[in-house]
């Protein structure tokens, strides 16, 4: 199991997931898809991937440009666990 941090977003009428991930991740384009896919089929929803320490973001553009105007610390966080 592997717990992770997770935004659950709802904004302009779209639902969709941010995820904090190790900024390494966002460098390798198979990780990054893999964890993409992965997470939009758990959450049933979109998914940016964000970098836990310079927060770059990767993802939907429209949801990326969204992200570029709010500082993390205002999205509503939760720790989630996937088995």
């Amino acid at each position: 199991m592997s717990t992770w941090e997770v935004a659950l977003v709802r904004e302009q009428g779209i639902e969709f997931g941010v995820v904090v991930v190790q900024d390494h991740v966002l460098n390798n384009p198979n990780e990054r898809e893999s964890l993409v896919s992965l997470w939009a089929s758990e959450l049933g929803r979109p998914i940016v991937l964000m970098g836990g320490r310079h927060h770059k973001t990767y993802g939907r553009k429209d949801i990326v440009a969204w992200l570029s105007g709010v500082h993390p610390s205002r999205l509503p966080w939760r720790k989630l666990t996937l088995n």
